[in-house]
């Protein structure tokens, strides 16, 4: 028989499990484009 505690944690679990799933792809998503703006900045000052 499951403890009660785990019953409860279990939801919570998933849901910082997705919460944490987003935020590496928001932060992932976040760094390519900081980089593909550094890498235009820099293709715009060499062409310039």
């Amino acid at each position: 028989m499951k403890s009660v505690l785990e019953i409860l944690l279990r939801p919570i679990r998933r849901r910082f499990a997705v919460l944490g799933l987003l935020g590496a792809l928001v932060v992932t998503l976040t760094w390519w484009l900081i980089v593909a703006h550094g890498v235009w900045l820099a293709v715009e000052w060499v062409s310039a």
